[in-house]
């Protein structure tokens, strides 16, 4: 039976343990040493992801209030070749308190507004180290950054820690099932983490925009196990002209079965009106199965053990 677990209201930290049973907490309470992956989830498709004293901020999107992200707008209906209208998506919180001069570098996924908006763009200095594919390297350098790495599909980054080192390996992030879509939307990364220090070794698989297709899952599993699934659910587009463009519970139930991890994190929910589909559909969904799911409040930190 699945152990899936709320943990916590925005400020508490979860402490998980190595054989995967989760231990709710109070912030800083019993706090472990950095040789532990720790990440805060600011809302959307944004974290902290920290360990060993390296910290990476992902996805930036900072913009607060009812037009916190302008962008076109994939949940209407419109005609694909005049493209859709642009609209504001409210954020129906306030954007987490977090440590912007903590981070190490940047990861990127791709730059559509809801991955990196006007916000972010304004707040992180143009030096800040980036990593992206190649096309968004090149959106990011029209922006005024100058410290861009593109990471191609299969292709690895070593980050050195205090005590070890984080390996960082890009995977294909496929935003559309449909091939013609996939055109219009462009290419994605998925990320895959592997965090080692001393005798501590976790490996976390961030997706992306992505659906548990045959080409990424393959490319996933050659990497090895998962102790840590993070994937961008939400069910946008299922209302619009492209169709839906993020995954919705039914695709991460499937992505679960295929990669076998032994936690699941999901991000990209509940933050923005973009997102459709409610995080209790998930839960539902993962009721029967064996990894345990980590459902998080916005601003909230888990720590992996």
């Amino acid at each position: 039976m699945n152990r899936r677990k709320f943990l916590g209201l925005s400020g508490t930290t979860a402490l998980v343990s190595a054989v995967g049973l989760p231990l709710l907490a109070h912030a800083k309470a019993n706090s472990s040493s950095e040789e532990t992956l720790s990440i805060q989830w600011l809302g959307g498709a944004t974290m902290l992801i920290s360990f060993d004293g390296v910290t990476f901020l992902t996805d930036p999107a900072f913009g607060v209030g009812k037009q916190a992200i302008v962008m076109p707008n994939p949940n209407e209906m419109f005609d694909l070749a005049k493209g859709p209208n642009t609209k504001p998506q409210p954020r129906f919180g306030a954007l987490p308190a977090f440590d912007l001069g903590a981070v190490t570098a940047t990861l990127i996924s791709h730059s559509h507004p809801d991955h990196f908006d006007a916000a972010a763009e304004a707040r992180i200095a143009s030096d800040m180290a980036m990593i992206t594919t190649e096309p968004d390297k090149q959106v990011l350098a029209k922006k005024g950054f100058s410290n861009i790495t593109a990471l191609p599909w299969g292709e690895q980054m070593v980050f050195p820690t205090k005590s070890g080192q984080i390996t960082i390996t890009a995977v294909p992030a496929e935003h559309s099932e449909n091939v013609e879509i996939l055109k219009i939307l462009g290419p994605g990364n998925g990320y895959f983490f592997e965090f080692v220090a001393g005798d501590y070794r976790r490996t976390m698989y961030w997706t992306g925009d992505t659906f548990p297709v045959d080409d990424v899952m393959a490319k996933v599993q050659a990497l090895g196990a998962i102790d840590v699934l993070v994937p961008h659910v939400g069910g946008v587009g299922v209302t619009g002209a492209l169709g839906k463009i993020s995954m919705d519970a039914a695709d991460v139930v499937d992505m679960v079965d295929r990669l076998k991890p032994k936690r699941v994190l999901p991000i990209h929910h509940s933050t923005f009106g973009l997102f459709l589909e409610p995080i209790w559909r998930l839960v539902q969904a993962m009721e029967r199965h064996e990894a345990d799911l980590d459902v998080i409040a916005e601003g909230s930190t888990v720590q992996y053990q």
